[in-house]
């Protein structure tokens, strides 16, 4: 069967969703999804068509590409990835993207990422940060060891330590320049509304609280024993947290920004000590 044959068969398959089976083909292929259209002529193996149904028909039952393709893309670095870890979404760059700002280029110090999941905040900055280290936690085994799988797989794993454990878990004895996270925000009474897809992420993943905040307010009050004095805290907030989010910080005594995303949502806040 020629690639473009079989790309239609799945198109037809996952009508409205069509981009998902152009993505799926190109990860077979390993190739990019642009490059099918030169490819279209090209006959395709028996066990490439296989796998290539078998994950269409995965993605009709609701299952995240990412997690039928094992991996996913976050800013500049590509990670792995399986059920029940959440998966990065566009919007978590802008949290990277301000801690950035903050740090500079030659920054030497440590941070803490909390709810680490497939460890693309902290990979991200060390990327960019070559003094940087940065820990992690998570209450997830799961997660924990993808972030250790992602870390050798981006060249980081000699900076970055990711740690099973709650909030500031092994790590609230030490001292750290800043802490982020892209906590679980969403109200509890939301989640029978959301799509089966995302709910494969985990409850513990998505869900809050009852309503939504309650992450928020423990974090503020344990955070400032861990950081060093003109240290900050980066958080990713629900569209609608901002205002709320803002006065838990500044209740323990941050100075806090808000910053909008490309949808000119509140998306995340930053309170410095």
């Amino acid at each position: 069967m020629k690639i473009s044959s079989l790309l239609n068969k799945g198109k037809s398959i996952l009508a409205g969703r069509e981009k998902e089976a152009e993505l799926l083909l190109a990860h077979l292929l390993k190739t990019h999804p642009h490059q099918l259209l030169l490819l279209k002529e090209k006959e395709i193996s028996k066990e490439v068509e296989r796998t290539f149904l078998e994950g269409i028909s995965l993605l009709e039952k609701g299952v995240p590409l990412q997690y039928i393709t094992g991996e996913v893309h976050f800013m500049n670095v590509k990670l792995k990835t399986e059920e029940g870890v959440f998966i990065p979404r566009p919007e978590t760059e802008l949290l990277v993207e301000k801690i950035l700002e903050i740090l500079p280029v030659d920054f030497e110090g440590k941070g803490l990422d909390i709810g680490g999941g497939t460890g693309c905040i902290s990979i991200a900055l060390l990327k960019e940060r070559e003094n940087l280290v940065m820990y992690s936690t998570d209450v997830n085994e799961k997660a924990v060891e993808l972030m250790k799988i992602n870390g050798k797989i981006n060249g980081v794993s000699e900076r970055f330590f990711p740690a099973k454990g709650d909030m500031l878990g092994p790590f609230k004895d030490m001292k750290f320049d800043f802490v982020v996270s892209n906590p679980p925000y969403i109200p509890y009474r939301r989640w029978h509304y959301l799509d089966e897809r995302v709910k494969r992420e985990g409850f513990l993943s998505l869900i809050g609280g009852r309503e939504g905040t309650e992450f928020y307010k423990r974090l503020a009050k344990e955070v400032v024993d861990v950081l060093d004095d003109n240290g900050f805290i980066a958080l990713e907030i629900g569209h609608d947290q901002g205002i709320r989010v803002k006065d838990i910080l500044e209740r323990e005594g941050f100075k806090v920004k808000i910053f909008r995303d490309f949808n000119n949502q509140d998306r995340v806040v930053i309170g410095w000590k």
